[in-house]
């Protein structure tokens, strides 16, 4: 039985470069742009696995 703890780590992907930075590397700079190439267009990765919920 595999179990994977989520990462609660916040990551955005740069849609010019595709690079994923984590939001740490991104506060770390004065205006919200990627750290790799400085576009300032980025989007929240979403997680790797969905939610399971058990239906009554």
């Amino acid at each position: 039985m595999n179990i994977r703890v989520p990462s609660t780590e916040i990551k955005y992907r740069c849609l010019r470069c595709g690079r994923i930075s984590t939001a740490k590397a991104i506060s770390s700079q004065v205006r919200f742009q990627c750290p790799h190439c400085g576009f300032s267009i980025l989007e929240k990765v979403r997680r790797e696995f969905a939610n399971e919920v058990i239906a009554r």
